[in-house]
């Protein structure tokens, strides 16, 4: 198993407007735009741990969702930077890995592409093993 440092460079590094679920509000300048969804599960896939599913909220009313991953009682959240302008985000709850692994065959398609640009993207820079 790679280092957790080691793949969470490797995530950064791959993000990109085709990783985002917000392509149009991607920019260099703010990276992680989007990224959280694609960039939890991938994650997920290759260190463990637990999919954390919260709601973001602006001015009190719910405007988008937020993943970030619980590993050994340790919260990740690679993508955080991407609020700057006072949302605020309230956990929801923590997705069991029983349902995350039924369900990702049935994912939306467009996140399913997003995750396997990411992973295969994660995978090239982490390289053999």
């Amino acid at each position: 198993m790679p280092e957790r440092d080691a793949v969470v460079a490797a995530l950064r590094a791959s993000w990109s407007r085709t990783t985002s679920a917000v392509p149009d509000e991607w920019a260099p300048t703010n990276p992680a735009r989007g990224q959280c969804d694609a960039s939890s599960f991938v994650l997920w896939e290759i260190l463990g741990g637990n999919l954390v599913l919260a709601e973001v909220f602006v001015d009190g009313e719910h405007t988008e969702h937020h993943y970030w991953n619980r590993i050994e009682g340790e919260d990740i959240d690679l993508t955080r930077e991407q609020f700057s302008g006072g949302e605020e985000i309230r956990e929801k709850t923590v997705l069991p890995n029983e349902f995350v692994a039924e369900n990702a065959p049935t994912m939306r398609p467009e996140l399913r592409r997003r995750i396997d640009i990411l992973r295969h993207s994660v995978d090239a820079r982490l390289g053999p093993g």
